[in-house]
């Protein structure tokens, strides 16, 4: 017979949903990039390559038409970097955050202009008001920075938003992407007092929340964590990767029931049916109360979606297991 004390070990080989699955770019959103772009000479650039990234995602892109527009769709709230590139020509590159509660589909609207070699960079200009009072300087380090983020080298962003910070010491968006590159290297301690400069000055700010919430959990301060997870649901109850997180660290705080309710959550509102690791924790939780059908079938939709997970063939034969003993 499988037990609960037994499962909880394989489940912490596993990694929860982090930071970057919903305080960043996803791709399944309903909002949208529209523009167009230009060569140098003021004509429409036909057939060149735009994409959105985040520090943690990458793959939304468009061709630009015979007018040189573009339209990427699916993106959810977050911080990108928007580029062009084409053969002969700089690449382009600005940044656009698209915020929390921004009404469903609306578009947000570019201009770039392609220049060619030789040419010097115009200082960078804020798309969205969120960058609209940020220092030249700092702007220009930040998006230096998220340019190493969307590499995936947060060691190289750090010194960058450190620069960032010190020419803007109120920019806000500098604290929390640092936090974020702290996250991603395992430095809670650092990325905790990021994310918590980020709501000092601005008590709102949902996705450092959420940050300081993840930073907790990845020191197993699980208590802490489900507290933040609770006052981000209070702010964003749509957040299935918030409800995940909670979900866990109530499994972890043996709150079995509760732990329940928001797996279950997690895994069935819209934007959730990715989050393989609930259908992991809620296998174990139904295990635990000898629902083995039921465990199974969790277990199953686990593997389905991560099916060359380290330990999937290991719960491929606790899932044989426990069919048997239905």
């Amino acid at each position: 017979m499988f037990t609960f004390v037994c499962l909880a070990t394989f489940a912490g080989s596993v990694y929860t949903q982090g930071i970057g699955d919903r305080n960043r770019p996803s791709g399944r959103g309903n909002y949208r990039i529209t523009g167009q772009v230009y060569l140098p000479d003021g004509k429409p650039a036909r057939d060149v390559d735009v994409s959105a990234s985040g520090s943690e995602f990458s793959g939304n892109s468009a061709r630009t038409d015979m007018d040189g527009k573009f339209v990427i769709s699916g993106l959810s709230s977050g911080n990108y970097t928007v580029s062009v590139r084409e053969k002969g020509y700089q690449t382009e590159s600005e940044i656009l955050t698209i915020p929390e509660n921004t009404s469903s589909g609306q578009p947000f609207q570019m201009v770039f202009h392609l220049r060619g070699a030789g040419q010097p960079k115009q200082a960078a200009r804020p798309t969205n008001a969120s960058f609209a009072n940020v220092n030249p300087t700092a702007l220009a380090k930040y998006e230096e920075a998220m340019g190493f983020m969307t590499k995936n080298e947060p060691a190289r962003a750090i010194p960058l938003f450190d620069q960032a910070i010190q020419a803007d010491p109120k920019f806000v968006q500098a604290y929390y992407e640092k936090g974020a590159a702290h996250l991603k290297l395992k430095e809670n301690d650092k990325a905790v007092e990021a994310f918590l400069k980020a709501i000092e000055m601005k008590p709102d700010y949902v996705e450092a929340k959420y940050g300081y919430g993840m930073a907790r959990f990845e020191s197993k301060n699980y208590e802490v964590a489900e507290a933040v997870f609770r006052d981000v649901l209070k702010q964003k109850n749509d957040m299935p990767e918030a409800h995940l997180n909670l979900g866990v660290a109530l499994y972890h705080l043996k709150n079995m029931p509760e732990a329940e309710t928001e797996l279950r959550s997690a895994v069935t509102m819209k934007g959730g049916e990715k989050l393989a690791v609930g259908h992991l924790y809620l296998g174990q939780i139904l295990m635990y109360k000898k629902q083995n059908a039921e465990a199974a079938a969790e277990l199953q939709k686990y593997v389905d979606l991560l099916p060359k997970a380290p330990n999937a063939e290991k719960i491929k034969t606790v899932i044989a297991n426990l069919k048997k003993q239905s």
